[in-house]
């Protein structure tokens, strides 16, 4: 399954969970981010992706992780949204990365919503995120969800914890978020 994200310039990408026959297209994205944008999401300079990472990344199986993509009618992968938790935990900690050509065109905004629904459909009650303290859009972003957040800061990082317990999102993203889980179990590898 996956669905249809459409852009504010009326373009649309194709969402659908993370597969490991993503793994070329991720190792090309992430060669098309600036160092500005793989620091803001590493917290360090990674000029290319380890294949163990790449493997990680691209292998979702386990149940308290999970991993959305966004791709382009071609076929490029343009944008990755996951949480990562532990066996038995009812939080994870939030990630998402898009490429710099798309950003501040909404596609974060609509992947956030997207993994926001599926992980309260998996059971979290919360997103966390670690973000640098200067990473303003990726702050407002969090913000914009609309969820009730606790930010703490050691000063060079904000800690946002955005509490899903009282999210109930209407039935069509309910069952979108069940259709994405569901492809999730099915993918090819």
């Amino acid at each position: 399954m996956h669905d249809e994200l459409q852009l504010r310039d009326g373009s649309r990408l194709v969402v659908r969970p993370i597969r490991p026959v993503d793994a070329p297209a991720l190792v090309a994205l992430h060669s098309r981010l600036s160092a500005d944008t793989i620091y803001r999401r590493y917290f360090s300079a990674r000029p290319h992706l380890a294949p163990g990472v790449v493997h990680r990344f691209t292998n979702v199986d386990e149940e308290w992780r999970f991993a959305l993509v966004a791709l382009r009618d071609g076929g490029d992968l343009v944008a990755v949204v996951r949480y990562e938790g532990e066996r038995g935990s009812s939080s994870a900690e939030l990630a998402v990365v898009v490429d710099d050509a798309l950003q501040h065109c909404g596609v974060g905004r609509l992947l956030v919503e997207r993994i926001v629904d599926v992980a309260r459909e998996r059971g979290l009650e919360y997103l966390v995120a670690d973000v640098l303290n200067g990473n303003s859009p990726m702050l407002r972003l969090l913000r914009a969800t609309g969820l009730p957040a606790r930010t703490t800061s050691d000063g060079a990082t904000v800690t946002v914890t955005v509490d899903l317990r009282g999210h109930a999102p209407a039935e069509a993203r309910v069952a979108r978020a069940r259709d994405h889980v569901g492809a999730a179990l099915q993918a090819p590898t």
